[in-house]
């Protein structure tokens, strides 16, 4: 098999699974919200934000940069990595549910069965393996071990919801399955491996050191793309289902940009330190392009799908699809100037201090926002920050093109 047929089989097996997961998703979203009602669907899209916050507690940073340095990773050293990865996230995992149970159930004191198992339903994937897979660039496992039984589990609730209009059973029957796809993903990786496992917590705290950068990165860009939700859910509870709505078709196009993201990861590196500098040039090339495109789509389609979706029960024209075209198109040139080229580079914590600084500017901005101009406020306030972030990352990445390498 040539290179290039490799690269566009691995790039198919990527695209592969988000797209199924993408489709059977945006399936569900009018059954949800056709048999819990808007406002019930956007609390759980709440949650389901929330659970992008405190997963960040849980993954600690290897869902972030993870998946690359698994790629620079001798493959020997990595079934061990992977041990200690999700020793230390299964005590985590412990500490943040509790923790997001008690705030999504102050904001919502009459849905707690809901906010029980979402909150639970959502977390769990935190202590799964998907970068792993994309690090060691197998797509057939990804699919295989985490993608089919999430989706399938996803599948397997919407009868339910049909029938019994409980989107509390629905949750229900999407944790079983997310438990499942942890236990065959630590099945697969583990099995024959020669990993040793302590679960001593001095041990997990020495591991978790080592995830400083990454885990400033995560939480802080979490942070301020979780917010939005949280901050409405709060002040302006009846501006939720549109920023939801606005959430959601941002989150799609995410998710069709994936596979671009998990290929790109593991093909800079694909042939050593030689040509890395010269692929991330490449790479900066292609990419503006297809963020910019994928932008005006959002723009352009968003007020005609989110009508689909929502059989026209949720308003949402192009003063919400705008602005999220814009943090579309900053989030996805983001991704792979921090994700892919900043982590190949070694400047991780100039990766931490990008996000710091979207933070630390859009953090107040979102709750102005919020106050005075709603689900609009709040999605500029978000595309500002996410602009600031490229501005930031784009100029650090140039500079390390043209210093001269390390000896």
């Amino acid at each position: 098999m040539t290179t290039r047929a490799g690269g566009a089989r691995r790039l198919g097996g990527f695209a592969l699974s988000t797209g199924l997961s993408s489709a059977v998703t945006l399936l569900a979203v009018p059954i949800i919200i056709t048999g819990a009602g808007p406002f019930v669907w956007g609390v759980q899209a709440a949650i389901q934000s929330a659970a992008g916050l405190f997963g960040v507690i849980v993954a600690f940073g290897w869902g972030t940069t993870g998946a690359a340095e698994v790629a620079a990773m001798d493959p020997s050293s990595r079934a061990q990595w992977y041990a200690h990865s999700l020793v230390a996230r299964t005590y985590l995992l412990l500490i943040a549910y509790p923790a997001m149970v008690a705030v999504m159930w102050a904001l919502n004191p009459t849905l707690l069965p809901l906010v029980l198992v979402a909150s639970a339903a959502y977390l769990v994937p935190s202590i799964g393996a998907s970068w792993y897979f994309i690090g060691e660039a197998r797509p057939d496992r990804l699919f295989r071990l985490d993608v089919l039984p999430q989706t399938l589990g996803v599948v397997a609730s919407l009868p339910v919801m049909m029938l019994t209009g409980d989107l509390t059973l629905t949750m229900v029957v999407q944790l079983v399955f997310n438990v499942v796809a942890v236990s065959f993903s630590a099945r697969a990786i583990l099995r024959g491996a020669a990993a040793r496992v302590s679960f001593r917590p001095a041990a997990v705290v020495r591991q978790l050191a080592t995830q400083r950068h990454a885990v400033i990165t995560s939480a802080t860009s979490s942070l301020y793309v979780a917010t939005p939700l949280l901050v409405l859910n709060a002040v302006a509870p009846a501006a939720l289902p549109a920023y939801a709505m606005g959430d959601k078709l941002f989150r799609f196009a995410l998710t069709a940009f994936a596979p671009i993201l998990h290929f790109t990861q593991g093909w800079i590196s694909e042939r050593g330190p030689a040509e890395r500098r010269e692929r991330i040039r490449r790479v900066l090339l292609v990419i503006p392009v297809v963020s910019l495109t994928g932008g005006a789509c959002v723009m352009v389609l968003g007020p005609w799908t989110a009508a689909v979706l929502s059989q026209a029960a949720i308003p949402f024209g192009l003063d919400l699809s705008a602005p999220f075209a814009v943090i579309l198109f900053a989030v996805t040139l983001s991704q792979v100037l921090g994700l892919a080229c900043l982590v190949q580079l070694g400047r991780t914590r100039d990766l931490a201090a990008s996000t710091i600084l979207g933070a630390a500017v859009g953090a107040p901005l979102l709750v102005v926002g919020a106050i005075v101009f709603g689900a609009p406020g709040v999605a500029w306030a978000l595309a500002l920050s996410e602009v600031l972030v490229v501005l930031y990352q784009g100029t650090i990445v140039l500079k390390a093109l043209q210093a001269r390498p390390a000896s």
